[in-house]
């Protein structure tokens, strides 16, 4: 675009745009690729975010620095959609100081609900011990009763086992 009027013509070039295909946010991040030639790319801050993200994780799973090679074939494989980007807090450390812009509501989403406070009485307590429900024994097949008879086992199901096939 050239304006003209009393200032000498000026030639306005847009801001690139997000090299990540299907991404229409402005380039406001270069993300180099390669740095020995240096390649880069402009990319969306989420988009730089990733790629940076997957590039440490890369590295810290080889424990190497990572040749230009490779930095192209994480690149190409991210471009595809083959790598998932672990947001960890070790990989969050590279990015925490990006600047993020900042969206502001003008309303508020979810109405405005009344806080309740919370009674901070102790609860009713009978010779110095909470009330708590009384545990219950289970009875068991096989197992004495408190008069002192045994119970009867119920008879077993076949289901679940296998059957035995017969000799031949």
């Amino acid at each position: 675009m050239q304006y003209e009027g009393s200032a000498p013509s000026v030639l306005i070039t847009p801001p690139p745009r997000c090299a990540f295909p299907s991404c229409g946010e402005w380039g406001d991040h270069q993300h180099h690729v390669t740095y020995d030639p240096p390649v880069i790319k402009w990319l969306c801050i989420g988009h730089h975010e990733q790629i940076t993200i997957l590039n440490g994780q890369q590295a810290r799973k080889y424990r190497k620095p990572l040749s230009n090679k490779f930095r192209w074939w994480i690149w190409y494989a991210w471009v595809r959609g083959e790598l998932k980007v672990r947001r960890t807090q070790k990989a969050l450390e590279w990015t925490e100081d990006w600047q993020r812009p900042v969206v502001q509501l003008e309303y508020a989403r979810t109405p405005e609900v009344p806080v309740i406070p919370v009674s901070t009485e102790p609860i009713a307590e009978k010779n110095g011990r909470t009330k708590r429900k009384k545990a219950t024994a289970r009875k068991r097949p096989g197992t004495k009763a408190k008069s002192g008879k045994t119970r009867k086992k119920p008879a077993r199901s076949l289901k679940g086992r296998r059957r035995q096939k017969p000799a031949a």
